[in-house]
This record gives structure tokens, sequence and C-alpha cells, in this order.
């Protein structure tokens, strides 16, 4: 087995000369397999190799037991190891987990905070067929899509899996071979666990019933690796072409998406709910699914998302956002000239200057100039309101609303649109148009002058509208 191991471990670069790599060692036959391996190939490979062993609090004399055990591996072999006692179960309590997640949670901090210090390059982790197998068939069980069928990845630094290509059969085989001593978990009977449920109750009768099941998941799982990371680059380059991210939201641009194959469809979907969520673990393959489908409905149609994100259809898009459906802000800004005024991420400021004829005004979306004479009740920044209209041509009023739709706004944004208002009557919306009723004209003896600029900036915004 250890060329085998070795093997796999230059196929998939595992390691190179003069790094160090450390072993999770919970004194399991997995983990001890790896670890005496390793440890007796770190010449022929070139690295450093050290150990750590953390104590979850969980089992009492048992757990102190298999501490001791790998203690004593260690110095006999004269291995370096790190031993670190965590409470699992104080850390399942606090943060809503289970044992077994929370007991994750702790051995990867441990892990990300050791490679972080320097005390070592990579972690190498004893998954071998069997755990690929319970993977696969766990993210089955809840809907994962492709990410979840191709299981854990040999490779994805800091962490390495060089047992990954072994079966559980061939490494104890390994250690008896050897006679090389490991402990026993008990815990590993529990069928409590989930991963021990598909241990007992689902993968040993498949082998009983077609032995090598597992090793034929953990191949089908290696070859959808190699199809994701095909996809993945596909994906990636449709990117380019359809998604823009802009204040928080994600924006799927519909022609360029709709043209893509099902497949390249999905997956950026995917890639796009990974970089809004942080991780994959928040939401399922279903999800893609139903935004891939999304521009078939009809525009306003929403899909609500886990943790209170939300895809939105709108004329030219599909929107990933986070609080559609909230208040709208009621907020009003009451502004007079002269005055500097910050509202929903803008900066607005006001000047009054008597009006030159001969002055040119500027064309540009955030910058206007406005008859001051003709505003009545004052100038108030707001969001949208029932009964609000705009002046359009030969004096006509025009619902606010029945502006924004000739426009295309979706419905989902037409409520956070800023609005400099006076009264119902709006004169402006802002990065859009501005009412007939207060434009400049030979008439007009003062201006307001309106600029706004993005909080932060430097320059004057713009809009696709």
């Amino acid at each position: 087995m250890e060329e085998k191991v070795l093997a796999y471990m230059e196929r998939w670069r595992m390691t190179e000369p003069g790094i160090t790599v450390c072993v999770g060692f919970s004194g399991g036959a997995d983990s001890t397999a790896l670890l005496w391996l390793l440890w007796n190939c770190r010449k022929r490979l070139g690295i450093q190799v050290k150990a750590l062993h953390v104590n979850h609090g969980i089992r009492g004399d048992q757990a102190r037991r298999d501490q001791g055990f790998c203690v004593s591996f260690c110095e006999e072999r004269g291995i370096p190891l790190k031993v670190c006692e965590e409470d699992v179960p104080a850390w399942a309590a606090a943060s809503g987990t289970g044992l077994e997640e929370a007991g994750r949670e702790v051995r990867y901090r441990l892990f990300t905070r050791l490679v972080e210090e320097g005390w070592t390059d990579r972690v190498a982790l004893a998954h071998h067929q069997n755990d690929q197998a319970e993977t696969v068939l766990f993210h089955l069980m809840r809907g994962s899509g492709l990410s979840g069928l191709r299981g854990m990845e040999p490779v994805r630094l800091p962490y390495i899996r060089p047992l990954l290509g072994a079966a559980r059969t061939e490494i104890e085989a390994f250690l008896k071979e050897k006679q090389i001593p490991w402990m026993e978990d008990c815990t590993n009977r529990d069928t409590e666990y989930t991963r021990n449920w598909l241990r007992h109750q689902v993968i040993a009768p498949m082998e009983a019933l077609r032995p090598g099941s597992a090793a034929h998941m953990a191949e089908a799982a290696e070859r959808l690796l190699e199809i994701e990371d095909f996809l993945k680059r596909e994906a990636e380059a449709a990117r380019e072409k359809c998604v823009r991210e802009i204040d928080g939201e994600t924006r799927i641009l519909l022609k360029p998406f709709e043209a893509l194959h099902p497949a390249v469809k999905k997956q950026a979907v995917l890639d796009c709910l990974e970089r809004a969520y942080g991780s994959r673990k928040d939401f399922q393959a279903v999800h893609a699914e139903q935004i891939s489908a999304l521009p078939q409905g009809r525009r306003g149609s929403r899909i609500m998302l886990p943790d209170g994100w939300c895809a939105v259809l709108g004329y030219d898009a599909v929107v990933l956002k986070r609080g559609y459906g909230e208040e709208k802000e009621e907020r009003e800004v009451y502004c007079i000239p002269g005055g500097e005024y910050h509202y929903r991420g803008g900066v607005f400021y006001f000047t009054l200057e008597d009006w030159e004829k001969k002055e040119k005004i500027p064309v540009n979306c955030y910058t206007k100039w406005f008859d001051y004479d003709k505003i009545k009740q004052g100038v108030v920044l707001r969001t949208r309101r029932p009964g609000d209209y705009m002046e359009v041509a030969d004096g006509a009023h025009k619902k606010l609303k029945d502006y924004l739709i000739d426009c295309k706004v979706p419905r989902e944004e037409r409520d956070s649109l800023t609005l400099l208002a006076d009264g119902s009557h709006i004169i402006w919306t802002v990065g859009m148009r501005i009412s007939e009723r207060y434009k400049v004209t030979d008439q007009t003896k003062r201006v307001l002058k309106v600029r706004r600029i993005s909080d932060g900036g430097t320059k004057d915004g713009e809009t696709s509208y």
C-alpha cells in the first residue's frame, strides 16, 4: 500500500521538497497509517512531518487513553507532536450545531491557525475511499449538486488527503502486516452520528451485496471532480459576459445568460451563490435549478433563498440580493441651498445661484439644475409614496409608477429609488429624468444646482436607466 499511496500523492502533487506537513492524528487506524507512512517516507519526499492531536473533551477516559497513545507513538519515533484540548460540547451548545459538526469546526480552526502561524505548510487528513463514499451519499441525501457528488478533493491547499485512493480494509491490513498498533474509537459504532449510520446501515449492506461499491463511488466522485473543474472554467468565462456585481447585488444579465448551455448556467449560478454566501453549505443545488429557470417566468417573479437572500427577475437581469420585501426607508431629509446632505449612500450638495442665460447646463445623470422659484413647498429627499407624479411634455402629469414601468425599472427596485420632491411632485428621480415643470428656461431667475456623489467617492455616478 505504501507505493500506492506515494503514487497517488505524486499524481495529485500533494507535496514538494522543503515543506512541512502536519498530520491530523487521532490515534485511529486511518490517521495512524497516514502518519506512519509520511514519517517513514519523509526523506524520500523531502518533507518535514509533524502531528496534531485534538482531545475533543467528549469521551472522558477513552479520550485521555487515545491522547496517551498518540503521545507515546510520537515519542517512540521522534515525531514532533502538538496536543490541543478543546471543549467541543460547549462549542456545539454555543454555536447550535451537533457534536459532529462542532468537532470538525474546532479541528479546522486549529489547522488554520497552525498554518497561519507558520508551524506547518500543509495539513494531511486521513480520509479514505469509504469516507469518500459516505460523503457522496450524505451530499446526495441533502440535495447537493455536482460539487457535493464529487466528494472531497484530494488537494485543496493547505489540505491534502493521501489515503483517498485506499480502502479501509487495505489500511487495516497494512497496519496488521507492519504490526503497527492503533486505537479503536467506541463512538464509531454509534449510529446516532450521521456518518456512522451511513457506514453501518448503508455502505456495509452495499458492500455485502456488491463488493467494491465504496471504491466505485469514490472513483465516480473523482471523475465528477474532473467534470466540475471543466464546468468551472466554462462558468468563469461565462461570468465575464453575464454577471455584474453592483452595490451588494449580483446581476445575471438575461441575454448572454440564456445563450449558455444548461450545465454552464447552473454552474455559473452556483458560483454566484457561493460568492454571495461565502460558502456552499447554506444553499442547495435546487436553488441553482430554480434560479436558472427563473428567466422563463413573469417579470418581478422571485425565489426566496436561505438567510434572507432572494433572486428576482427584472427586465434585463436576474438580481440576487438580500432583504427584498423589507420596509423601505421612510425618513425624509429637508434640504436648503448651501447644504450638504447624506442620504441612502449618497452625498447631495445644494447651491443657489443667479441664472445667466449664457451659462451652459451640464448633461450629467447626477448633476441637475432647477428653476428655484417654481418650487412651492420646499425640497425634500425621500423615497416613493402613493400619489407621486411628474410633469411631462405639454404640462401633462404622469404617475411616477407609470413612468418607472415605462423605463422598465424592476418592481423590487422602485421603492429604493432616491427622489427629490416638492410635495407629491417629483422634481428629480435621482439618476434618471427631472420633471418638465422645474426645468431652467429663459424666464428663470435663480437656479438650484444639485450634485450627487457616492459616499466616499469623488466622481458623479451613472445609471443604466
